[in-house]
């Protein structure tokens, strides 16, 4: 059976406080539960075993939630434009914060998380002084029930709100009456209370009052677990997961249970398995080998047509190459040839090339650690006799790229 830990971090004026409970998956059966000050978990920890998952919470009011409208859909390029998409609703300078991305909702938009990098450094060094590496680290408001409108989630002096699937917040129970007010006219539209059985007398003011300025009266839940365990029970695959980029960790399940057991299961398998990489690599590369080939003669089919019963597609493309090399617009070999010739002893990466006959122009897509290389490789290119024209620059994480249209000196 697979036993998972929960860990929900918080802070008080000794210092950091743990909530942890360990949920057996298969049974729901809890096995422990706890809630004590850093060291004592440490103590906790050192005399207890568990075979599955650590998962870990922070508090909503540790993490900034807020949604990007960002049309890109590959992840690199998103994670370059959020900070600069949500900057002006974060009062910490973006170089100080961590963004974390989710899934996009129903109307397109990126979910985020936003927190200071430092606060982020410091809870999971807490973790790691515990001997625990989290493979996901959340925000309790993420997980609290919600099907439609708003949930208004009772968890002791505090309350955690969510009003769609990746938008919540966390407040004290003091402020929640100012808090409701400020909810849409959507978000107001179907609303549901969930709270415990030993807060339903200290929760029902709060709740006739909201009701009394309501059209449709809200649905009260009375959860059938403690609030710690029920976003427990709650934690699902696709929530958001905090340790992403700089913070992302390779995750190490426990080994205090079953290790001799998985060391057993390898060695029974390593001399199998290392024969059967031998003998299906060869095949595999065969089988790759013929696939090349018939791409390269669908690609010659699709590019030449009119050309049939093509023996070597190798020398037909050779000999096409050099029909470029004396067609009107240029010669592609000639030209291709003096503009790389000067890519020697330089940083920069060849990725593509593009060659138009009928304009005689050549455009090479480049990639370099600065702009300013880009830069100098066309001025190399003009003081050669070419005419070359830097097109567009991306700045990357570590790179740029850009691309450098060539051409004969006084071609059109």
């Amino acid at each position: 059976m697979a036993e998972n830990l929960f860990i929900r971090l918080s802070e008080n004026e000794t210092g950091v406080v743990v909530e942890w409970m360990l949920l057996d998956e298969s049974s729901g059966i809890v096995r422990f539960r706890g809630e004590e000050n850093l060291t004592r978990f440490a103590e906790t920890v050192s005399s207890m075993t568990w075979s599955g998952e650590t998962y870990a919470m922070l508090q909503g009011e540790e993490v900034f939630l807020t949604r990007a409208a960002i049309p890109s859909r590959q992840t690199r390029q998103i994670q370059q434009a959020v900070p600069f998409m949500v900057e002006e609703y974060i009062a910490e300078d973006v170089e100080d914060c961590h963004f974390a991305i989710g899934d996009r909702d129903g109307e397109g938009k990126v979910s985020v998380a936003v927190i200071n990098s430092n606060r982020l450094t410091y809870w999971l060094g807490a973790l790691k002084e515990v001997g625990i590496s989290p493979s996901v680290l959340t925000v309790d408001a993420l997980l609290v029930p919600y099907e439609q409108g708003s949930s208004i989630f009772f968890d002791g002096d505090r309350v955690l709100m969510r009003t769609s699937t990746s938008n919540s917040l966390s407040v004290e129970i003091s402020l929640l009456p100012v808090t409701l007010d400020l909810l849409t006219d959507e978000e107001r539209e179907f609303v549901s209370f969930w709270v415990h059985e030993s807060q339903r007398e200290q929760t029902e003011l709060i709740v006739s009052q909201f009701n009394a300025e309501q059209e449709n009266a809200a649905a009260v839940d009375v959860l059938e677990y403690q609030p710690f365990e029920v976003l427990c029970r709650g934690f699902g695959h696709q929530v958001m997961n905090l340790l992403q980029g700089d913070f992302k960790v390779e995750v190490q399940k426990n080994t205090k249970q079953g290790s001799w057991r998985a060391v057993a299961i390898l060695a029974a398998c390593a001399f199998g398995l290392h024969i059967s990489v031998l003998l299906f690599q060869g095949i595999y590369f065969d089988v790759k080998a013929k696939d090349y080939e018939r791409e390269s003669r669908a690609l010659y089919t699709e590019v030449f047509p009119d050309d049939r019963n093509v023996r070597d597609v190798k020398r037909r493309w050779r000999g096409h190459l050099g029909q470029v090399e004396s067609g009107a617009g240029g010669g592609f070999l000639d030209l291709f040839t003096d503009t790389v010739q000067h890519l020697s002893g330089t940083s920069l990466v060849l990725n593509n090339v593009n060659f138009n006959e009928s304009r005689g122009n050549l455009v090479l897509q480049l990639e370099a650690p600065r702009s300013d290389e880009l830069i100098q490789f066309s001025n190399v290119l003009a003081n050669a006799g070419l005419s070359a024209e830097i097109g567009t620059i991306n700045q990357g994480e570590d790179s740029v790229k850009g691309s450098v249209e060539v051409k004969l000196a006084g071609g059109s």
